[in-house]
């Protein structure tokens, strides 16, 4: 399983990349909107190529609330936030708070249980991931951009998230994870246009860098790190695999290094140590359920 682990965080963490890539090419949203309903298609496609059994009218509408929280909600709010001002390293520290409470939704809604190392690596993680934010953080925060609206947004958003992973655990997690991530994937589109229209926003730049992004988002992040999630959110528990996706913000930040030639301190290596000890932690307690 640990395969998996590594494919799960390497291709979330290049979201984080390819939101900075988009800038000045496609407004976030339109590029949501069109990734989103490419997935969906091309999923569709494959349920019916494969014959594989589509949800019934009345599973249907649960299969369109998990992808509407788990991907259009969460991003959606999430990148209102950002185009509001909130810096991004508050955001990721938020973000920081969704094993726990992945952990306590799947407590209270599905009875699952986390053993006490489980909730010990959690916590070391997230100050790892708090470590890692920090000179950035500190940096955002005195030009500005944190509010009421913005923080409440953000907060939003790592509740949708949190609430479509817990979903993804109850009873759709018995049906077909094609074709329920095709519906998903259409839902979670018509959520990214209706954010789309609020926002204004209408940017796509007609050259071969902005499709090479769409096509990233598509057939990558979303048929490969989305659905990845989902199947293994059916293999193991929800605060499992919420904890390993502490490990996402820091490899992005990696990555910006090497890519974009950011800064790394002292301070964001060990934290990324940190991160990486309560990771594992969390990891050696874990079973496949």
């Amino acid at each position: 399983m640990a395969i998996f682990y590594v494919l799960l965080v390497l291709i979330w963490s290049t979201g984080f990349i390819t939101g900075k890539f988009i800038v000045g090419l496609i407004d976030p949203n339109v590029y949501l909107g069109i990734r989103f309903f490419c997935a969906g298609l091309l999923f569709a496609v494959i349920a019916l190529i494969q014959h594989r059994q589509f949800p019934t009218w009345g599973q249907l509408p649960k299969h369109i609330i998990a992808g509407m929280l788990m991907n259009g909600f969460y991003l959606g709010f999430a990148y209102v936030a950002i185009a509001k001002g909130l810096p991004a390293g508050m955001m990721a520290l938020i973000g920081a708070l969704q094993p726990a409470l992945v952990t306590l939704l799947a407590f209270l809604l599905i009875k699952e249980r986390t053993a006490l190392k489980g909730v010990l690596g959690m916590l070391i993680g997230m100050v790892g991931l708090g470590l890692v934010v920090s000179p950035a953080l500190e940096l955002d925060l005195s030009h500005g951009g944190l509010s009421l609206l913005t923080f409440s947004l953000a907060c939003a958003a790592i509740l949708a998230l949190s609430l479509g992973v817990t979903y993804q655990k109850m009873s759709i997690s018995s049906s077909d994870i094609v074709s329920s991530m095709a519906v998903q994937n259409l839902a979670a589109g018509g959520v990214s246009v209706v954010f789309m229209l609020l926002l204004e926003e209408s940017l796509f730049k007609v050259q071969l860098e902005s499709f090479l992004l769409v096509i990233w988002g598509t057939l990558v992040l979303s048929c490969g790190g989305v659905f990845l999630m989902v199947w293994l959110l059916r293999k193991v528990s929800a605060s499992q695999v919420t904890t390993v996706m502490l490990l996402v913000p820091p490899l992005a930040a990696v990555e910006s290094y090497f890519l974009f030639r950011e800064s790394m301190t002292m301070i964001q290596i060990v934290g990324f140590m940190v991160t990486i000890a309560g990771v594992y932690l969390s990891r050696a307690t874990s079973k496949v359920v």
